[in-house]
């Protein structure tokens, strides 16, 4: 019999590396009997009273029910089910669309292209970058040469931007399909643990064989990969579009066409809004990374001095809620423990940042995005807003010496408008150079970021001492949302399925694989 007990504590300061190790044991002093199997349904770590806590939510087999006295709820078999089979939430599909076109291969394109192969469709994957293989030879490159590839660099190709990044698994959404994704990523190459992880993340060293891993499994199914092949444009006939149109002049018809292009999309995103595809302005992110010592924010969330064995790098999650209704709030972001400051930039003469780390989490450096929210009431039009993010770009690019190197400021020179860099040693590969940040950004984000440093220096003390802004961080989220029907998940042109955080509609891995699901879901749903 399978049986859900009571939660498990463990003090991290004792456990091994590896803690799941003790975990018979301590079930074993608990029921008195060692478990025929064990499944861990959830690890977090409580470091709110002093010493860290792992706490542990388990389900055991035993072959006997447990002895009376110790607390334990049943688990029927449909749990059980779940767990081992969970639902993508697609529908039956008697018959499937043949050869639907599928542009993009991050997160949201690459789950729309595998629900519809689930249901026997035979989907075209087109993407303008390469394989993750090809991508991962290309950074390397660029590390030497500083000749930027707007075709494969950190933003474009195979995995879209998440693959070289921390990985993160966590939303503040909570979506039915996240099981059947987490088990997908496991299956395609994942660590196992993201399967019980309190905040998952799957790290930059797993995610190429994550994302050539799922491309086999789509392949198996039937689908078909174009890489290296630009869509410049939709082909509309009758009032419906009928297929892509590529930089060569190509045309690839399709009955139906779902565009996932990401964040690095924009001058296909400024096509479909010039050819009357229904969008709207939103409010959008912006900011620069922040830059610590690891052991700092160690010491600040775990209070001891030694990290345990058990622990991973601590990582933080801050917002700054100022009084005024003046100053912007702010907050963090795809915060990279034990990580790097990563140059992703997609386009020539312009410095984009982003964080990315590896699994284990073990480089001295932490770092995180510093986030300001920009109001659409700011803009007369979406080419306004994206014209400003490329301004901001090319200065950044400009200010850092025009090699890609990062133009940095000690946080403590930020506020004081002062020319500052006391540690030019930091994580980018890159390189930092001393530059003023405080005089170029935004009044909205100078105000909010000077703001939130304070704000985080009296909670977080050292925040300012041994922190530096470093760079733009521009490609957080999309100023323009395309609208869909909420039935069929069309855009305004019938047969255009558009989604991800490049169409303003999802934000981080989990919601765009997520997305991807419900556009699978909407157009299996809708075929008769």
């Amino acid at each position: 019999m399978w049986i859900k007990p009571e939660l498990f504590l463990l003090k991290a300061a004792n456990a091994p590396d590896v803690p799941e190790r003790l975990l018979p044991e301590l079930v074993r002093e608990r029921f008195g009997m060692v478990p025929s199997a064990l499944r861990i349904l959830n690890r977090a770590v409580d470091a709110r009273r002093g010493t860290p806590v792992l706490v542990y939510s388990l389900l055991l087999e035993f072959a006997q029910p447990p002895p009376a006295g110790v607390k334990w709820t049943p688990v029927d078999e449909a749990e059980l089910e779940r767990l081992e089979h969970p639902d993508p939430g697609l529908p039956d599909c008697v018959r499937p669309p043949a050869s639907p076109l599928v542009v993009g291969t991050g997160p949201c394109g690459i789950f729309a292209a595998l629900g519809l192969a689930m249901a026997g469709c035979r989907p075209v994957i087109v993407d303008r970058g390469f394989p993750v293989e090809r991508r991962e030879r290309d950074y390397r490159e660029f590390l030497r040469s500083r000749a930027l590839n707007p075709e494969s660099n950190l933003l474009i190709g195979e995995g879209g931007a998440g693959t070289f990044s921390d990985g993160k698994l966590y939303t503040g959404t909570r979506d039915a399909r996240a099981a059947f994704i987490l088990k997908t990523f496991v299956e395609a190459g994942a660590p196992a643990d993201i399967l019980f992880l309190k905040r998952p993340h799957i790290g930059s060293d797993y995610l190429g064989r994550v994302a050539a891993g799922l491309r086999r499994k789509l392949e198996e199914l039937g689908a078909v990969f174009l890489f290296g092949t630009e869509i410049t444009g939709v082909l509309m006939r009758e009032g419906r579009c009928r297929g892509v149109v590529t930089a060569g002049g190509e045309h690839l018809e399709a009955p139906l066409t779902v565009l996932a292009t990401g964040l690095g999309g924009r001058d296909l995103n400024r096509h479909l809004r010039r050819a009357g595809v229904a969008h709207e302005l939103k409010g959008f992110q912006i900011g620069c990374r922040v830059e610590h010592p690891q052991r700092l924010v160690d010491l600040r969330q775990y209070r001891m001095n030694t990290r345990p064995a058990a622990l991973e790098a601590a990582e933080y999650h801050l917002v700054s809620r100022p009084r005024d209704r003046m100053t912007p709030q702010v907050s963090t972001f795809c915060m990279c423990p034990g990580g790097e400051t990563v140059m992703a930039s997609a386009w020539e003469g312009r410095s984009v940042s982003n964080g990315m780390s590896e699994h284990a989490r073990a480089g001295e450096f932490a770092n995180s995005a510093l986030i300001v929210t920009l109001g659409p009431g700011r803009f007369s039009s979406p080419d306004e807003a994206f014209l400003l993010l490329e301004q901001l770009e090319r200065e950044a690019f400009r200010r850092g010496g025009g090699d890609y190197a990062f133009p940095a400021q000690d946080a403590a020179g930020f506020l004081r408008g002062e020319l500052r860099l006391r540690h030019h040693r930091g994580s980018a590969a890159v390189g930092l150079r001393a530059a003023r940040l405080d005089d170029f950004f935004l009044p909205e984000m100078r105000d909010g970021i000077g703001c939130a440093l304070r704000d985080f220096d009296r909670r977080f003390p050292g925040f300012i001492r041994d922190g530096k802004l470093i760079g733009i961080e521009s490609c957080v989220s999309s100023p323009v949302r395309f609208w869909r029907d909420p039935e069929t998940m069309e855009s305004s042109l019938p047969g255009l399925y558009i989604g991800g955080e490049g169409a303003g509609c999802a934000g981080g891995i989990m919601s765009a694989a997520a997305d991807g699901l419900k556009l699978a879901a909407a157009i299996l749903r809708n075929i008769v």
